[in-house]
């Protein structure tokens, strides 16, 4: 595994918009953004989109994540959005940089035989032999990885599984994806319950990573759980 070209192949970050030559912004909603949604405010395809959630859970996260949307005001720049339980995370570069963000709710689940349908075998057995109360936390980490690069790569979510692996020796996270550009990735965990991640593919450039959380609109400071660059 350690012998692929772009394994390493990360652009460095500084966490909360330190000085650095690119500036990505990651931002975190709440539940309570849902009150700050404004339907005259999507697009066209958002508005089809808002018809065709039935379900009032699906409704609400979207709701939050096109409440978010619109307060950051992306304009031409490039974007990334997912939502889970009333949670939504909007993720902003560059123009023409390959950038993705996955939220994650920790809920209980069988995550090693969710690793066996589509993880690398390294990850599964790394996930095998991490201690019980760790488990959940490794997988999350490797789960939200592998869906910022499959929407930054716009990759199939099962190829992402499959050709984006992820390792950590000692403390440092190594990992390899199928790019030919510099990458960068950032797992936090804002809150106990939650795992954030973001992709980016740009250049050699350094970037600054900024947090933010809203509403109301502060500087977000979370734990970071990986770091790849």
């Amino acid at each position: 595994m350690h012998g692929n070209p772009h394994a390493l192949a990360a652009t460095p970050f500084s966490p909360n918009g330190q000085s650095a030559d690119t500036r990505l912004t990651l931002w975190l909603a709440f539940p309570i953004a849902r009150e700050q949604f404004d339907p005259s405010k999507l697009s066209t395809d958002d508005r089809a989109r808002l018809n065709d959630y039935r379900s009032s859970r699906r409704r609400a996260d979207f709701e939050v994540s096109r409440a978010l949307l619109a307060a950051a005001n992306v304009g031409a720049t490039a974007h990334s959005l997912s939502h889970s339980s009333e949670h939504a995370a909007l993720f902003t570069g560059p123009d023409g940089w390959q950038i993705g963000v996955d939220l994650e709710i920790n809920r209980p689940r069988d995550v090693l035989k969710l690793a066996r349908f589509g993880f690398h075998e390294d990850e599964v057995r790394a996930l095998k032999s991490a201690a019980p109360e760790s488990r959940q936390a490794l997988f999350y980490t490797l789960w939200t990885l592998k869906e910022s690069f499959a929407k930054a790569l716009q990759l199939e979510l099962v190829e992402a599984l499959r050709q984006c692996v992820f390792w950590k020796d000692g403390e440092v996270w190594h990992g390899r994806v199928p790019a030919s550009s510099p990458w960068g990735a950032a797992v936090f965990q804002p809150r106990p319950d939650l795992f954030l991640a973001v992709a980016w593919i740009g250049d050699s450039t350094a970037a600054a990573l900024e947090l933010r959380e809203w509403p109301p609109q502060q500087p977000g400071d979370w734990p970071v759980v990986a770091a790849l660059r």
